[in-house]
């Protein structure tokens, strides 16, 4: 074998040595970047494809079922569970603010998945005027709710009968004042989830008023004489006899149009109070520490008082680090979904069901699966 010897005091030979090393560790470089790109993407992909799939009912058992109101015709979807050992549990959806149809623009969809996946049926309906419902959303009391979700609750029964077990609601935000109702005078094995809820309307306005300015950066003593000028002004629409007078003035202070300022008007006195304490089913009352909507410490507060005595299946939890809708306060703490940046609603999609907060989706199944079977 013929070895070659290169004198260490040889500079060309020190340089040509050097060149090597230094071309290997560039082609070392180069190949551990693609391997990190390589890695990154397919993490990505297989992210995307994950919450994708949370996105995804085509595989579901479904079935539309239309049922009347005082509104008109309501259209909504049962969605069961592939397979379960009996009848499964069904959650009813009520909606909370807004012109929403069954899915929320897609933004139920990953909730539901998980919630099929967990063995618990869904069914979830166009709100009045929107998608294939009848009638406007906006001419409804609060009462009109539950009256239409009590009549949602007889049209499963009947649609499905034996093949779902207890039918119970899971509702969000607004809902806070039409769950409590409901269970007041509970069908028979009827549960509740209520996530998000407010005691009392001006209450839950005036913090949500707060949240809004302090984000705007205005001074608390600004807040403060804002919140007592819009609740002087408020007041006095009491004051004012005729009907469309106080609706014009209604829309001029809040800023919104005539119909919408019609439903405030008639749902701002709203104050569940009376209910909660007559409430007889059971009910989970869930809300996220991070919520810029709800104050989320004072309503727990007042529903341990009120609604905790009242049946021992009752829970009150806040969820830390969790928005008003229970998702990742770090990614998604917006006030409204049209508040959300591009790269927010991005995460969402690729997360799916994951972009909720740790334990949200783990404590309403589990609660459901211990009370509802």
């Amino acid at each position: 074998m013929i070895r070659v010897s290169l004198h260490p005091t040889c500079n060309a030979d020190r340089r040509f040595l050097d060149g090597i090393r230094e071309r290997a560790n560039i082609m070392t470089g180069r190949k551990l970047t693609l391997i990190l790109i390589a890695t990154a993407f397919l993490a990505l992909t297989l992210g995307l494809l994950r919450g994708l799939s949370d996105f995804d009912l085509a595989d579901r058992v479904t079935e539309d079922i239309v049922f009347p109101s005082r509104s008109g015709q309501i259209t909504g979807t049962l969605l069961l569970p592939a397979a379960s050992p009996a009848p499964p549990p069904v959650v009813l959806i009520i909606h909370g603010d807004g012109p929403q149809d069954r899915y929320s623009a897609e933004g139920y969809l990953p909730l539901i998945n998980a919630l099929l996946d967990a063995g618990i049926g869904v069914f979830s309906w166009d709100k009045p005027g929107v998608g294939k419902s009848e009638g406007d959303w906006r001419t409804q009391s609060m009462d009109d709710r539950a009256s239409e979700a009590r009549t949602a609750h007889d049209a499963v029964r009947r649609a499905a009968g034996t093949t779902v077990g207890a039918i119970g609601y899971l509702g969000f935000s607004q809902a806070g004042w039409v769950l409590p109702t409901l269970a007041t005078d509970p069908d028979e094995d009827a549960f509740f989830v209520l996530v998000g809820g407010a005691l009392n309307w001006q209450r839950q306005g005036a913090y949500l008023t707060r949240s809004r300015l302090q984000g705007l950066g205005w001074s608390e003593d600004a807040i403060a004489a804002e919140i007592d000028r819009q609740a002087a002004a408020e007041a006095a629409l009491d004051d004012t006899p005729d009907e469309i007078d106080r609706i014009d003035a209604a829309a001029r202070l809040f800023g919104v149009p005539r119909e919408r300022a019609g439903f405030i008007l008639r749902n701002r006195h709203a104050d569940a109070t009376d209910a909660l304490r007559k409430a007889k089913a059971p009910l989970l009352a869930l809300w996220g520490e991070d919520d810029l909507n709800v104050d989320a410490a004072t309503n727990a507060r007042d529903y341990v008082r009120l609604l905790l005595p009242n049946h021992p299946a009752n829970r009150v939890e806040i969820i830390p680090g969790a928005t008003h809708g229970l998702l990742k306060g770090w990614l998604f703490n917006y006030q409204l979904p049209q508040d959300m940046p591009w790269w927010a609603r991005t995460a969402f999609v690729v997360l799916g069901r994951h972009a909720y907060a740790d334990g949200a989706i783990a404590t309403i199944t589990g609660w459901i699966d211990k009370t509802a079977r």
